[in-house]
């Protein structure tokens, strides 16, 4: 409140407040969804765009995957011209220090708000599951990675190295098992399985071998790859090829949650292990191996969907350090600390 003196009289003038907005980012090998909204937390738009993985596209078509799905965002909420105080995004395969600097990079140079900060894409999908309390995620999308928290605080991570080194359980690997289990099919190599007629049908091949010209000299994409997996899911309830796939698929995720749970030695407690991505929609055959893993080891983990997207963890990051910067309250939180970009 201000005061101003007009013929010896005092009066009051309210001071208009200025609406801060903040944005959170959550880019990954499929797509990047961008989410704006209020510094108390009132989300107003939302945007989307393609992949934002800088390993498999390069940074600088990172960084347009970045702001056109902000851009879609404001778009949405009617803020095309308004600039935001605080961005978090969150990206997949960040996963050294040099990873950091160079995505840090990226993001600065993409000017989406007046301060950026850069995280892994499996922080901001933790936070949007426990909000900072105990617990564990495990997303499975194109690629696939686990991380958790304790009551201690102490963040643990596993998996993520890739898909050329690590990824199993995730959308590509199903879908390139689908490919290899194809071929030794028609090889004799092992039995027979109906994902020879699907992949011709994919192709739009009527003999399997002619598909590889698509896929070798052509080049299938991880993203076209892990495209494959929904095909996989579709059939298993008929094909027994499918089933040891998915199967397969739902242990080694399961253990990349009890990896995490030994980490931070929570394999006794009471914590949620949250899932999230698209090849967690895959149904029983992957689900059923996926919960049998995980309660052997971690027998009283409550295995829960996360109902958010994890963009929505970055939203929150994002709203919490606005309000710590009004406050005066530095350095960033816990969460974002050595992160800015």
């Amino acid at each position: 409140m201000h005061y101003i003196i007009v013929r010896h009289s005092i009066w009051k003038v309210a001071t208009l407040a200025v609406q801060s907005y903040v944005v959170g980012v959550d880019g990954g090998a499929s797509k990047t969804v961008a989410l704006i909204g209020t510094g108390n937390g009132r989300i107003m738009g939302r945007g989307e765009s393609g992949p934002s993985n800088y390993h498999n596209i390069g940074a600088h078509a990172a960084v347009q995957s970045i702001k056109k799905a902000v851009y879609e965002a404001k778009k949405h909420a009617g803020l095309t011209g308004k600039k935001s105080e605080i961005a978090v995004v969150a990206l997949a395969a960040i996963n050294s220090p040099k990873d950091r600097a160079e995505a840090r990079r990226f993001v600065r140079n993409a000017k989406i708000a007046r301060a950026s900060f850069v995280l892994h894409d499996s922080v901001a999908a933790l936070y949007a599951a426990t909000r900072g309390r105990p617990g564990i995620i495990v997303i499975s999308g194109t690629g696939c990675v686990a991380a958790g928290i304790n009551k201690a605080g102490k963040y643990a991570r596993v998996g993520g190295w890739g898909y050329l080194v690590d990824d199993e359980g995730s959308a590509y690997d199903v879908g390139r098992r689908a490919l290899s289990r194809a071929f030794r099919a028609i090889d004799g190599r092992a039995s027979p399985t109906k994902l020879v007629s699907i992949l011709k049908r994919k192709f739009h091949v009527n003999n399997l071998e002619d598909a590889q010209k698509r896929i070798y000299t052509n080049g299938l994409s991880v993203e076209e790859i892990a495209r494959l997996a929904p095909l996989v899911s579709r059939a298993a309830a008929r094909d027994q090829a499918c089933r040891e796939i998915l199967r397969d698929a739902g242990v080694k995720l399961a253990e990349l949650a009890c990896a995490v749970a030994r980490q931070l030695k929570t394999t006794k407690d009471p914590v949620p292990i949250a899932v999230v991505g698209g090849n967690f929609r895959s149904g029983r055959s992957l689900l059923r191996p996926f919960k049998a893993r995980i309660k052997r080891e971690c027998p009283r983990a409550c295995i829960v969907k996360l109902k958010i997207e994890p963009a929505q963890g970055a939203f929150a990051l994002a709203v919490s350090e606005l309000r710590r910067r009004r406050e005066g309250i530095m350095p960033p939180s816990k969460w974002l600390q050595s992160q800015q970009a």
